[in-house]
């Protein structure tokens, strides 16, 4: 009997992306295996062995029948429990994945610190696909185009996207506080991150701090006793290390962000980030790995980064997908400290451009 997997959707909550990441563990193909195969061995007299679908209601039928009164009952709900399994005494096969021996989490942080700490800073051209939406104005915007994407690891981005025709967007963060510019629209966001937290999370149609955390190239703090304080889990069906940023919020823990590690590369390939609630606000895939070039220095000394990101934002609805390629550590000086600047709000609401402040107090643009 077959058992299929639909395709996954965008928008899958976490949960279900990580049922389905490890679904050849936890099978129901497999667990009602062998609670046939119980059944099998209970009753031999009554079993018929299941072909397909169709077979199912001569077996209830004939367990329905039973002579044996309450127990044909009994065996009538066992196998409703049990339904569409191939029997067999045997034990079901072993499960696949990695079952040897892995690293401890100070191993795992020191080997991802000492290819990050090669990347201080990024300049890339992009290409990029998407949706953006205003929830606000229940407006969605297909976007398709190129573009630059700007790093410094002192919490700083600085991204565009455009076409031969218009200008898409622009985000950034100067390290203190963060924008969004929706050119097409007229549309500005913008926030401090002292006082922003994950307020306007639902009005933003991109956080551009939220893209800089799924880049995976910020190095890890090594005093793992520190907030937000890493934990590390091990994934055995998919082969990773999975390490998860805790801090103390409102009297109790809660989980920032996870990243999924190759084990054999430790290069990212998951990246998910949590609100206080538990609820994701933004997932990554990370893949297509390229070497950074670095002048001066031997080729297997450059580090490695990802250069294909696709994103997904709950809360709004928008997705990103984009492609890095030119990737070096700069390019005619930049980036530089004028790359990150934001734009004045108060000189943009005067050309027209409607401003929205970003505040944790009260919840909401303004």
């Amino acid at each position: 009997m077959s058992f299929y997997f639909a395709d996954e959707p965008q928008n899958m909550d976490y949960r279900e992306r990580v049922y389905r990441e490890g679904a050849k563990e936890r099978s129901c193909a497999k667990r009602y295996q062998i609670a046939f195969a119980q059944l099998r061995c209970f009753a031999p007299s009554r079993f018929i062995f299941l072909e397909n679908h169709k077979n199912a209601g001569r077996i209830m039928a004939r367990l329905s029948s039973s002579k044996s009164g309450k127990g044909g009952s009994y065996l009538t709900l066992f196998f409703l429990a049990a339904l569409g399994l191939a029997g067999g005494c045997a034990a079901p096969p072993t499960q696949q994945g990695y079952y040897g021996p892995t690293l401890p989490l100070e191993q795992v942080v020191a080997r991802i610190d000492d290819n990050n700490a090669r990347i201080p800073t990024l300049w890339a051209r992009e290409h990029f696909e998407g949706t953006l939406v205003d929830r606000e104005k229940k407006k969605t915007t297909r976007i398709d185009g190129y573009g630059n994407l700007l790093y410094s690891e002192a919490n700083e981005i600085y991204l565009t996207a455009k076409n031969e025709f218009t200008d898409f967007f622009q985000m950034g963060s100067d390290g203190r506080r963060f924008w969004f510019w929706d050119k097409q629209n007229k549309r500005f966001w913008w926030g401090d991150y002292s006082d922003a937290g994950q307020a306007g999370s639902a009005d933003v149609p991109v956080r551009p701090d939220m893209v800089m955390e799924i880049l995976g190239i910020r190095r890890i703090d090594p005093s793992l006793l520190d907030e937000p304080a890493p934990t590390l889990r091990f994934n055995v069906i998919g082969d990773a290390y999975m390490i998860d940023w805790q801090s103390r919020s409102g009297g109790r823990w809660v989980v920032l962000k996870e990243i999924w590690y190759d084990r054999q590369t430790l290069l990212p390939r998951k990246v998910l980030l949590f609100d206080d609630d538990g609820h994701v606000v933004v997932w990554a895939l990370l893949g297509n790995y390229r070497q950074v070039e670095i002048p001066g220095v031997g080729k297997g000394h450059w580090p490695t980064m990802a250069s294909r990101y696709e994103l997904f934002f709950p809360y709004t609805g928008s997705t990103i997908s984009f492609d890095l390629s030119d990737v070096s550590l700069s390019n005619n000086g930049r980036p530089n400290a004028a790359t990150y600047r934001i734009p004045d709000p108060a000189a943009l609401s005067e050309s027209g451009v409607t401003v929205n402040h970003i505040q944790q107090d009260a919840g909401e643009s303004h």
